[in-house]
């Protein structure tokens, strides 16, 4: 995947020096025309699947719905896909971006780095030590592969549509803090740990990317910070079941009271 990116983020970057420049005043007061891109995340797979768009699991309880129905834009659609990592956003998603595009919203990178993997190992092992190897080989892409995938996105995005906004959201940490929790299949207080650092590698990643290359980053990591897995009010689905639908992703109330409330600070009104 990095030998594929590498040369389409250098034709895009090549392109984004010579597309034009659009001018503050082309989109003031104009209405919103809106674009989500992502994973699961994005998609909304833990509140609640429409039912309409298969294996991508998109909700209307999603950030992105949330956000289109609180603000009335122009026009809204959302191509985010559960499993999505960064090369299957810049190769199946980034072409719904068009010149008329006003608003970008990106959630990806937890697949990049193996978040399905790694908490299968950190749920299931009976070693520390296996838990935190997986973890670790999982911040090692956040900070050194999980770059290039990203800015080719937002160097895509910005060769569609040269006046878009483009905003990137994170992902909150799973756990609330502490030794103490009595959610059955929780990994144990060491590999919580482990997990919510992975959680902030992965963060301090996308902020970095995305701030480099003139995009926003909304965290809703505060937001979550008394309501992962294991507080007494989760606004992240608990590992119910080994397969259950949803684990580990925001419910609906964690949409509303932590990704909606990050995208209303960070974007552009309709």
């Amino acid at each position: 995947m990095l030998r594929f990116l590498l040369p389409v983020l250098a034709c895009a970057l090549l392109l984004v020096g010579l597309a034009p420049a659009a001018s503050a005043a082309d989109t003031a007061g104009a209405p919103v025309d809106y674009v989500a891109l992502g994973d699961s995340y994005a998609a909304g797979v833990g509140a609640t699947p429409d039912g309409r768009s298969g294996d991508c699991r998109r909700s209307a309880k999603s950030y992105p719905a949330r956000w289109a129905a609180a603000n009335d834009p122009a026009t809204f659609v959302s191509v985010a896909c559960s499993r999505a990592t960064t090369g299957q956003v810049l190769l199946k998603q980034v072409r719904t971006v068009s010149r008329q595009t006003d608003l970008v919203t990106i959630t990806v990178g937890g697949n990049d780095t193996g978040f399905a993997p790694v908490l299968g190992v950190c749920s299931t092992t009976r070693d520390d030590a296996d838990c935190d190897r997986a973890v670790r080989g999982g911040e090692r892409v956040a900070r050194y592969v999980l770059p290039v995938g990203l800015t080719a996105i937002i160097a895509a995005v910005k060769v569609q549509s040269p006046h878009a906004k483009i905003v990137v959201l994170g992902y909150p940490r799973l756990y609330a803090p502490g030794a103490a929790c009595d959610v059955p299949l929780v990994p144990n207080a060491t590999r919580r740990a482990a997990l919510n650092r992975a959680a902030d590698t992965l963060n301090a990643s996308l902020r970095g990317t995305a701030t480099r290359f003139g995009a926003r980053f909304a965290d809703v990591s505060r937001a979550f910070s008394a309501h992962g897995v294991c507080s007494a009010d989760p606004w992240i689905n608990g590992p119910t079941a080994p397969h259950a639908t949803g684990n580990y992703h925001p419910t609906s109330v964690g949409y509303a009271r932590g990704y909606l409330p990050a995208l209303q600070s960070a974007a552009p009104r309709a």
